[in-house]
């Protein structure tokens, strides 16, 4: 019978080995799957990538940016909000084969050579003679009033 017992022994060593293979294996497996990612944080990661990517151009075109770099205040810019009726999901879906560029624009002012106050509305281009808002007074040459930001349809 030792022969029999000596064979039992044996066989439950291996099955405990065995086992002890499997639950270390499971644990892997378990440990694999608590430390994945999940889709929601992985759509969390891909937005905000997208935003970080867009920021730039935010930036660069926000009012805080034209009203430093042409000296008026924040409430002298206005920024018209872009159409979307060239965005691929508006109605009806699909290509539309356009896109609106960005158009900056300036009303200027300033003091002609006969002492006139004077605006442009188109740049510079042409000048016409107005009567200032009360207390205001106007700069001797040409300076930036107001910005406008306006968008303009682009076929492709």
């Amino acid at each position: 019978m030792s022969d029999i017992d000596d064979s039992f022994d044996d066989a439950t060593g291996r099955i405990e080995a065995s086992l002890g293979s499997v639950e270390t294996a499971i644990e892997r497996v378990e440990k694999a799957i608590n430390d994945k990612w999940s889709t929601f944080q992985w759509i969390g990661i891909i937005c905000i990538g997208i935003y970080l990517w867009s920021l730039p151009g935010q930036l660069w075109h926000s009012k805080w940016r034209y009203s430093a770099a042409y000296g008026v205040l924040e409430s002298e810019v206005y920024v018209q909000d872009p159409p979307h009726d060239c965005t691929f999901l508006a109605a009806p879906l699909g290509e539309k084969y356009c896109h609106y560029e960005r158009i900056v624009s300036f009303t200027r002012w300033a003091t002609s050579t006969t002492g006139n106050p004077i605006v442009s509305y188109d740049d510079g281009k042409t000048w016409n003679t107005f009567n200032p808002p009360a207390g205001k007074a106007v700069p001797q040459l040409s300076t930036v009033k107001e910005v406008y930001i306006g968008w303009e349809k682009k076929d492709d």
